[in-house]
């Protein structure tokens, strides 16, 4: 690749990016903490913060983008730069991996939003698909949904009722169960999240660690 084939100006717009991560040029994305970039690819996605590579052999089969926050990418002008640009990718990946340590689909999005709502502002996050999110860590869109549910539910304090019966949200040490619905209202499913000792955990890491 030409150093005239290299783009030396930061790019913001979602086009533009996608078109500069699918020639194979390698670049970084610049952004204050608390913004991102997700690579969408045909069978997963990445999330891809400040000072992360991207492009490159990593993104040749990206077909979507999705800023998050306000974040454009930029070319590593030296061999340092480069450097960490891959290794802040790796710490990238490891960021998602935290959320996907656990084989149920329920947990991991779960987990997946704990991270998310750690690093960024709650209306950022709310404004991705659950498409997207799901992509992230291997679930179908409908696990992301139930376990924004979940959440809703425990941030207000509320608990869903059934055939005109409570159901009694019962807590141990270990895990709370919550009752969630679909859409007509009609199926009861348990959802249990992960445990205080584990929310903590992954409160408590950051790509940056």
């Amino acid at each position: 690749m030409t150093d005239q084939a290299l783009s030396h100006r930061p790019i913001t717009q979602p086009t533009d990016i996608l078109n500069q991560l699918q020639s194979g040029q390698l670049l970084r994305v610049y952004g204050r903490r608390g913004n991102a970039l997700i690579i969408v690819h045909r069978h997963h996605a990445e999330i891809a913060g400040p000072g992360a590579a991207v492009g490159s052999v990593f993104d040749l089969d990206c077909c979507r983008v999705i800023p998050v926050g306000k974040v454009s990418i930029i070319y590593p002008e030296s061999l340092t730069k480069r450097q960490q640009a891959y290794v802040m990718r790796q710490k990238w990946i490891r960021f998602t991996q935290k959320a996907m340590e656990t084989y149920i689909p329920l947990e991991r999005g779960q987990r997946l939003l704990i991270l998310l709502h750690k690093y960024f502002a709650t209306e950022l996050i709310d404004s991705l698909s659950d498409e997207v999110l799901a992509q992230l860590v291997g679930v179908l869109p409908r696990t992301i949904e139930m376990v924004r549910c979940v959440r809703r539910q425990e941030a207000g304090g509320r608990r869903q009722e059934a055939g005109g019966r409570r159901q009694e949200v019962e807590e141990s040490p270990d895990e709370k169960n919550f009752t969630t619905m679909n859409e007509n209202q009609s199926l009861v499913r348990q959802v249990r999240l992960p445990c205080p000792r584990i929310k903590k955990q992954l409160w408590n890491w950051h790509p940056a660690s």
